[in-house]
């Protein structure tokens, strides 16, 4: 027996780096590919910018597309028993907090439960974002909405960007930075 057949395979460092940047690449594409399939039916949606005002929990008037003309709207379709929305939620309530977005938060909650319950769910959680209720489904089935989480960026009285699904803080402030160069 030679004593190479018992060597272990070498790894270099310029190997690693090839391989650490290949396994980026795939990630990035299985990514990319992972959340055109999700969103696949979200150009279905079915929004007009004549909608009327919406009533928030806390009796407070939103015109969500009136509103994108001053700043940019996001608008964040959740639910109280939605898993992904339990890692979007705080994300979106920190967001909300920040003087330096200019950047105007209204959430939906779909099927989550009468007033008195959603503002027990956000006191509980500590979540300040202005919320309308959409306990009986009727303005997600109006908008062709069926899935929770869903973002819609809307500026300028269109909307801008869609997802759907869980999203990373980083993949929604690089939407946002996105939507605010156009």
């Amino acid at each position: 027996m030679t004593s190479d057949t018992n060597k272990k395979p070498r790894y270099t460092k310029r190997r690693w780096i090839q391989s650490i940047i290949i396994l980026i690449i795939m990630a990035i594409v299985a990514g990319t590919a992972l959340e055109a399939w999700r969103n696949r039916n979200l150009d279905k949606m079915q929004i007009s910018t004549s909608q009327p005002t919406y009533t928030t929990i806390d009796n407070k008037k939103v015109d969500i597309f009136k509103d994108s003309y001053d700043q940019t709207v996001l608008v964040y379709i959740w639910a109280t028993w939605c898993g992904s929305c339990k890692v979007v939620s705080p994300v979106i309530n920190w967001l909300n907090n920040q003087q330096w977005a200019d950047l105007k938060i209204v959430t939906i909650a779909m099927q989550s439960g009468d007033d008195r319950r959603l503002h027990a769910y956000l006191h509980t959680k500590g979540y300040n974002f202005a919320v309308v209720n959409d306990n009986n489904r009727a303005l997600t089935r109006q908008w062709k909405l069926s899935r929770a989480p869903t973002i819609l960026m809307i500026k300028n009285g269109q909307i801008q960007s869609t997802t759907a699904g869980l999203v990373t803080p980083p993949g929604l402030f690089a939407r946002l930075a996105w939507v605010d160069m156009k």
